[in-house]
């Protein structure tokens, strides 16, 4: 046997009669909301790619997709393989190499389902597999935890060709759903409360798989271990940035979600040039830590040139690597609800007025040129000055981008805000706002 059939063996269990032909359980875990997603792409012959932040699931996913395989469609066995290019054994081969040693050693009798985990390992994969995919011999499922996986010059090779979904850490429902709580009829005071302690768990704990099965002070050990790993493996040694301005640089954003930043005040804290910092950011978006949210502006020029904010990946990174969790819960909330939107749509900006009207908005929602969504995130609306504070900002972005509802999202308060017969703002409880029936995400083709 030679040492790719050993590797082939290795990653490909569902091969071995003793599997029963199943993905072992351990393999493919708690079915993740994003397979129902990709479902209806898996007969396509368009290649199926997942990026997202290193350990949020990736792999996982794949062995739930080789799982669906198996049982759903009754897929042979043979018929698919699994290449994981962290293992040495493979990322020394090209992929049509390895590709070949599959036919030869397993002998399929269709056109294969084919799973290519942390491509950039490979070497020389982006032509393979797009003859392979033109010519319908192969199904290609990709993952990577960067988006610019695909080499520069190779990106027109595949455009058209391709449909991207992004892996993110467990939304709140399916957080619940790991703890097995029901959430599709919450009336009770009881029930809401209860909902209410898993969210705040949610938000220490956050939303990456593995960490969720330990104890709260494991859970921030294998977090500070994600932390370290992405920013020397991702970071340092993948784009070679330099190690002490990366950590300073990201453990500053982490601990100043939402804040706005220019390029220029950064290289200003960090005495670098500004071009060097944009590129440092742009980085840190690549590998999904962190999500830059530029300014609503009709002119190009103006969203380039005004400040930006940049939320992190997940509430739990940002407790074991920026602040203290009980100090900052209004952070950590508005957080949360960046992360849902992101999850859905690709187009969010932050609005703010005009130097003599300075009225904001958390988060603009747009389709095209039209604003669809406007949304304000505070803890409580108690405060008589941060009611009105939250309530004039949306009435302003409501008239000045022709939007009728704009929405407060809160820890536990709920009421709707008449402004006419035609507008109101709705406050609604977070929680529920979270668990609302999800809307279809839009997803890059």
């Amino acid at each position: 046997m030679t040492m790719l059939q050993d590797a082939l063996d290795d990653w490909n269990p569902w091969w071995s009669e003793a599997s029963s032909s199943h993905v072992p359980a351990e393999l493919h875990g708690i079915m993740r909301e994003l397979v129902s997603e990709i479902h209806p792409f898996i007969e396509d012959y368009k290649i199926k790619i997942l990026v997202g932040i290193r350990r949020s699931g990736k792999s996982t996913l794949l062995y739930q997709l080789v799982e669906r395989l198996l049982t759903s469609m009754s897929v042979s066995p043979q018929e698919i393989v699994l290449l994981n290019f962290e293992d040495m054994r493979l990322s020394t081969s090209t992929l049509e190499k390895c590709f070949e040693e599959y036919l030869e050693y397993v002998r399929p009798q269709a056109s294969p389902h084919v799973f290519l985990d942390e491509i950039h390992n490979s070497r020389d994969w982006v032509p393979f597999v797009r003859r392979l995919s033109e010519q319908r011999k192969a199904h290609f499922y990709i993952t990577d935890s960067s988006s610019f996986f695909i080499p520069r010059e190779l990106q027109p090779v595949l455009t058209g060709r391709k449909v991207t979904f992004e892996v993110f850490p467990l939304s709140f429902r399916e957080f619940l759903g790991f703890k097995k709580v029901n959430v599709e009829d919450v009336r009770g005071t009881e029930e809401k409360a209860r909902i209410r302690g898993y969210l705040r768990e949610y938000m220490e704990r956050g939303g990456f798989p593995e960490p969720f099965f330990y104890s709260i002070s494991l859970a921030r050990k294998i977090l500070a271990e994600y932390f370290d790993d992405i920013v020397t493996r991702d970071l340092v040694a993948r784009y070679r940035m330099p190690a002490e301005t990366t950590r300073q640089l990201v453990m500053y954003l982490m601990s100043n979600p939402s804040q706005r930043f220019s390029y220029r005040k950064l290289s200003t804290i960090f005495k670098t040039g500004v071009d060097t910092i944009q590129h440092y950011l742009e980085k840190l978006e690549s590998i999904y830590l962190f999500f830059k949210v530029p300014k609503y502006a009709v002119k190009v020029k103006e969203q380039f040139l005004a400040p930006k904010k940049f939320y992190p990946i997940d509430t739990g990174m940002v407790n074991v690597a920026g602040f203290r969790f009980s100090e900052n819960l209004g952070h950590l909330l508005e957080l949360i609800v960046f992360l849902h939107l992101k999850r859905k749509y690709t187009q969010i900006f932050y609005y703010q007025g005009s130097f003599h009207k300075p009225h904001e908005v958390d988060f603009v929602v747009t389709k095209g040129k039209m604003a669809t969504h406007l949304i304000n995130v505070s803890f409580d609306l108690e405060d008589s000055h941060t009611r009105k504070r939250e309530i004039n900002g949306l009435k302003h972005a409501m008239k000045s981008l022709r939007v009728k509802k704009g929405l407060i999202i809160t820890w536990n308060e709920e009421e709707t805000i008449r402004l006419n017969a035609e507008k109101q703002i709705y406050v609604i409880p977070a929680w529920k706002w979270l668990l609302q029936q999800k809307e279809e995400r839009e997803i890059e083709i």
